[in-house]
Formats: C-alpha cells, structure tokens, sequence
C-alpha cells in the first residue's frame, strides 16, 4: 500500500486543516471588529499565537491581511477583489429555487419567495404543490398591495414598521395566517429571510388549503419553513442567530417573553 497516497485522499476527505485554520482567521473578523491583535485572534479562533503567526504570514504575503504598525491585524486590499467577483456572479434565484424546492419536498404544500417593493410585495420565485387541489393560482411575478396579510406584516416588520403587529411579528419570527385574510380557504406560515448585515432579502412562505392547515400538521410545517429560512439566510450571507427564538417551543418562548 502507498502510505502517502492513502494519507493523501483521506486528507482530501476530511479537508486540508492548514487551510481550514487560516480561513479560520478571516472568519475571525466577521465577529464587527475591524483591526484585531494578536490576542484576539487567538481568543475568537482556539488557535495557538505561534500557529497563528504563521498563518499570518501567508496571509500578509498575498494581501488577505494587513499588519499596522502597532502589531494588529485588519483584513487585506486582496479581499475585496473576490467579494465583487461573488457580487457579480451571485444570483437571488440560485439560492432561493433550490430553497423552496426543498420546502415543498417536505411539506408538499406550495412555497414562495415574496420582497418588498415600494408599497406592493411581489412574487419573485414560487414551487407548487404535487397536490392537486392547490391554493389560488398565483404566479410568480403576482403583485399585492402592503396590507394586512402575514406576508406583508412579515416584510414590514423587518424593515422597521412601527406597531404592536409588527413588534410581534419580530418577537416570534414566524407569522401562521390559519385561514389567510387576504384568499379566503388559504392558509400561511411565513418567515423572513436575511442577507449580509442582518438586511432583509424576502420572505419565505408556505401556503396551501386551509383544511391541510390544521392543529395536527401546522407545527411540522412551521419547523420546515424556519429549517429553510435559516439555510436560505446562511447562504445569502446572513445570520440565522434571529431564528434561535423561532426554534423554541411554543410553551417555552412564552416563559421566556
């Protein structure tokens, strides 16, 4: 047996932990701190200062870091050409079709993906459910009035609507319209989606019969679309942290509150 062949592909396997540990300390300054020492690193990373040391080498000699005269550290010019590449490369519907195709999967009901836009939310991305009887026939690109709906309190709520539907809805996350004011026999679970700097990318919502909608398979449902809204918000740069409240039992988040 070829040892190091061996060792090789199980090192591709697993990764490679040199550069795991080195992307760990770019990951270090997406805790708000701009410039860190030597210190702070070795505190936000688990790593030893020596090891870090020479990390940072490597990092310093291809412009991911820079060193200030006082001995700290701020990331590198070398960073900010591969964040336009992302920019120009990324596209909302890569992230969210495979989002809603998942939701539907698992819940067999209809998913969509609705932003703000002025005073109408749209229908940006949408997956129907494998169920013949289906909610009403909206399609993507469907427009509706701000209004009342828990997709339009969801989307105002998380872009700074003032009022006591909107600091709930911010309390609980999750907004459940059981039936829908908005299409009568329609029921709603509906969560926000976050992108780079906790900025609002959409909401995501699951919609079917009222009559699949009931006390014994809302709770799942809720689940699903929360489990997705969390993947969607990583993927898009966001921090799912404001989900943690929403994967609490009910019982439990009311002590909490």
């Amino acid at each position: 047996m070829d040892v190091k062949a061996s060792s090789s592909s199980g090192e591709e396997r697993r990764g490679v932990a040199a550069l795991e540990r080195g992307l760990s300390i770019l990951e270090a300054f997406k805790q708000g701190k701009e410039i860190l020492s030597l210190a702070e690193l070795a505190g936000l990373t688990g790593l030893y200062k020596s090891t870090i040391l020479r990390l940072c080498d490597s990092l310093l000699r291809f412009g991911y870091l820079q060193r200030m005269e006082d001995g700290r550290f701020r990331l590198g010019a070398a960073v900010f050409p591969l964040a336009r590449v992302y920019q120009r490369a990324f596209n909302l519907r890569d992230a969210v079709v495979p989002a809603l195709r998942s939701l539907t999967d698992r819940t067999s009901e209809t998913s969509s993906f609705y932003v703000r836009d002025g005073d109408s939310e749209v229908c940006l991305h949408r997956t129907a459910s494998p169920h013949p009887v289906r909610d009403a026939g909206v399609g993507e690109g469907a427009r509706f009035a701000i209004d009342n709906s828990a997709c339009s309190v969801v989307l105002s709520a998380f872009l700074g609507a003032r009022g006591d539907k909107y600091d709930k809805a911010r309390r609980d996350v999750v907004v459940i319209a059981s039936p829908s004011n908005r299409i009568p026999g329609v029921s709603a679970v509906v969560c926000p989606v976050f992108t780079v700097n906790q900025t609002l990318a959409g909401a995501l919502l699951l919609s079917g019969p009222e009559t699949r909608f009931t006390d014994g398979t809302v709770p799942a449902m809720r689940a699903a679309v929360v489990d997705e809204a969390i993947a969607l918000t990583r993927s898009l740069g966001g921090d799912p942290v404001v989900f943690e409240s929403a994967r609490l039992p009910q019982a439990k988040r009311r002590k909490r509150t």
